[in-house]
């Protein structure tokens, strides 16, 4: 029902004497003020005052996971309050979470007490925003007007009341450090310790001595001994060469003209256009049902979108036979990985056009329109119609890699043999390297392989075929040894280690790709891999730039701690009590979380998570990836001898915490 300010007012100070009454009288009053206004009086222009009456701001509001969320922030959630749901669950909207008991007078050191009546009240939209601008940047928590100025809606954040334990008071005393270790970050006494990776952790590289920060870190998820490696590998899309959103929002236009123009859809889609802010990678698409779903390590669906609305944990549970896991001989059936980065593109195609359906009423079948938008999508690929567009003007499309070619020739120096192993095709690869490195880039290179086919490449056994290199021409001639500077087509990484007479062992190779580019090579020749993952330093950007991030990343930290400390407390049998206790605090953990996924994207959050769980890309990179770092550029921080080993990832947390230090009692831990 909609929400009422005088019913919930009384709700909350008292019972009214006349309810009725109250809202009888002016409605009375409304009636006639219109009726003067319609049949006489002074001269009005009726159709302005209808006009506006129209546009008037209105709010809704909707209940998700612990928050109310109206069109610019998520409030406290108040039990005499109801609201009108949203007409769209999936639009970008900021958050503040909510306390399980706010107080009505904020401390004075509180950044809350700072803030104007308005700012602290309920901010309204003034309208519903159908979709974020391109220029929006994913996960952004925006600004918030206040007093004329920009605010951090970090500032708008309520460090929440932990609750407290009827009898036990050791486990209180854990829960009272634990409060205080959160309310002095709030309140500006000190300094969030956790701060973000990239600024919590410093390397010095061998570059020049400097330190950089982890953004720039190569991490390990296995033993690397560059010294014993011979020959380093490279793919070249997303890898040498790297792309902005402008190609994504290509390939969706490209897609979205076939989809009306020869596979006849409705001439409405040609109006929509690529959204960067809705979708990340290591999604998968439910070929069923058109949802785009996203997977922890474990397999278990743990959030879907229909289109461009968040499914039900209800309708998911359904969906999925009673269970959210997916047996593995049923997933690769069902499920489509959205693993590289062009598939971007193609979720927020497949999203648009499956909530264009649903909400116009057409019907239409799931599998059909998914196959329809993955044709369309391969057919900017295949046409070659993407790649001729990025050649047309490299400066628009293509990220210039300023140290790419100081990286190759340090290699090169060092007796390391360079290859490029590519999909895409010769005179698409040439155009794009001359431009990064020059007319002599192939001097660079002891073998260069287009069209390779990749993962295919891994698993078959096809023999080479030369490429002209000036007319593009495949020839038909048996091809018994690869000439440095030749080019190269088709054949397979077991011809390839033959040829060169070299043991998969001492060859690394890197890509974005983990499935095409690393999983085979590593698994069947013991190929080491090194990921390209440009989402390690996007993240990292957004974290160092959010005070909401931090302040949020602080409190799921101090609660997580709170978990161990008040455990080890209870011993081994647990009351009601200790129950109900600890299930209070796994739900803050969990509200806390939700908002440091939504800093990151407000759909999905990071591509490492999934839920409170590891994603299932992020479990595959870990299987699949030896090394993993953001950009083929930060090679030039190491030694080509460098060893590389386990370092834990960029998620993890340092071994000397002083928020741990002070919950146990250390004082001055956090000075």
């Amino acid at each position: 029902s909609d929400s009422n300010p005088t019913s919930a007012s009384m709700a909350a100070g008292g019972e009214s004497r006349c309810p009725q009454g109250r809202l009888f009288l002016p409605l009375i009053a409304a009636s006639l003020c219109f009726l003067f206004i319609l049949g006489g009086g002074p001269a009005v222009d009726k159709s302005k005052l209808l006009s506006r009456w129209r546009t008037a701001p209105r709010t809704q509001s909707v209940i998700k996971r612990g928050f109310i969320q109206d069109e610019n922030v998520l409030r406290p959630k108040t039990s005499s309050l109801s609201f009108t749901p949203s007409l769209r669950e999936g639009s970008h909207r900021r958050m503040i979470p909510l306390s399980s008991s706010i107080s009505s007078s904020p401390d004075p050191d509180s950044p809350i007490s700072s803030m104007s009546p308005e700012a602290r009240g309920r901010k309204r939209g003034s309208g519903r925003q159908e979709r974020p601008q391109p220029n929006q940047q994913n996960g952004d928590e925006g600004t918030i007007a206040k007093e004329g100025r920009a605010v951090d809606p970090g500032e708008l954040l309520v460090p929440p009341r932990l609750p407290k334990h009827p009898t036990n008071d050791k486990v209180n005393r854990i829960l009272e450090r634990c409060q205080e270790a959160i309310t002095a970050v709030y309140a500006k006494k000190v300094e969030p310790p956790l701060k973000p990776p990239s600024s919590r952790g410093k390397f010095q590289s061998s570059e020049d001595g400097k330190e950089r920060g982890l953004e720039s870190k190569i991490f390990s998820n296995a033993n690397v001994d560059l010294g014993k490696i011979d020959v380093v590998g490279f793919d070249y899309d997303y890898t040498l060469v790297s792309y902005g959103e402008e190609l994504q929002s290509t390939i969706y236009d490209m897609a979205k003209t076939r989809l009306v123009e020869a596979m006849r859809y409705p001439t409405n889609l040609a109006e929509f256009s690529y959204d960067p802010a809705f979708a990340i990678r290591g999604l998968a698409v439910d070929l069923e049902l058109g949802w785009l779903c996203q997977l922890s390590h474990s397999s278990d669906v743990v959030q879907a979108y229909n289109g461009r609305t968040k499914v039900s944990p209800e309708k998911l549970f359904a969906a999925y036979s009673g269970s959210s896991a997916i047996p593995p001989e049923k997933r690769k059936e069902r499920f489509k990985p959205l693993n590289d980065l062009f598939s971007m593109a193609e979720a927020c195609l497949l999203a648009d056009v499956v909530d264009f359906f649903v909400k116009t009423g057409i019907p239409f079948n799931p599998r059909i329109v998914v196959e329809d938008v993955l044709k369309a999508i391969g057919s900017a690929h295949i046409s070659g119609a993407m790649h001729r567009a990025v050649l047309e003007d490299v400066e628009k499309y293509i990220e210039f890699p300023h140290h790419l070619r100081e990286i190759l020739e340090r290699f090169k120096s060092s007796g390391k043999k360079l290859w490029l192993v590519s999909n895409s095709q010769f005179w698409y690869v040439d155009g794009g390297m001359k431009h990064v490195i020059g007319d002599d880039w192939r001097d660079l290179f002891e073998v260069v392989i287009v069209g390779a086919g990749k993962p295919g490449f891994y698993t078959n056994d096809n023999p080479f075929r030369e490429v002209s290199a000036r007319t593009g021409r495949i020839k038909f001639k048996p091809i018994e040894q690869l000439e440095e500077g030749g080019v190269y087509t088709q054949g397979s990484i077991k011809q390839l280690l033959r040829i060169t007479k070299t043991s998969g062992e001492k060859v690394l190779y890197l890509g974005d790709s983990i499935f095409a580019d690393l999983s085979e090579a590593r698994r069947s020749y013991g190929i080491a891999t090194g990921a390209v993952i440009h989402e390690v330093k996007e993240e990292m950007d957004k974290q160092k730039g959010s005070a909401m991030w931090r302040y949020a990343r602080h409190t799921t930290h101090v609660l997580s701690h709170s978990f161990r400390l008040i455990q080890e407390e209870m011993g081994l049998s647990r009351s009601a009590d200790d129950i109900e206790l600890l299930d209070k605090l796994e739900s803050e953990v969990n509200r806390w979380r939700d908002i440091q996924e939504h800093v990151i994207n407000a759909n999905f959050g990071s591509i490492f998570r999934a839920g409170d769980a590891v994603s299932k890309f992020a479990a595959s990179m870990r299987r699949h990836a030896d090394l993993y770092t953001s950009s083929v550029e930060n090679l030039r921080f190491y030694s080509t001898e460098q060893r590389f080993y386990p370092d834990g990832g960029h998620e993890s947390v340092p071994f000397n915490d002083p928020l741990l230090d002070y919950i146990i009692g250390d004082d001055s831990a956090l000075l």
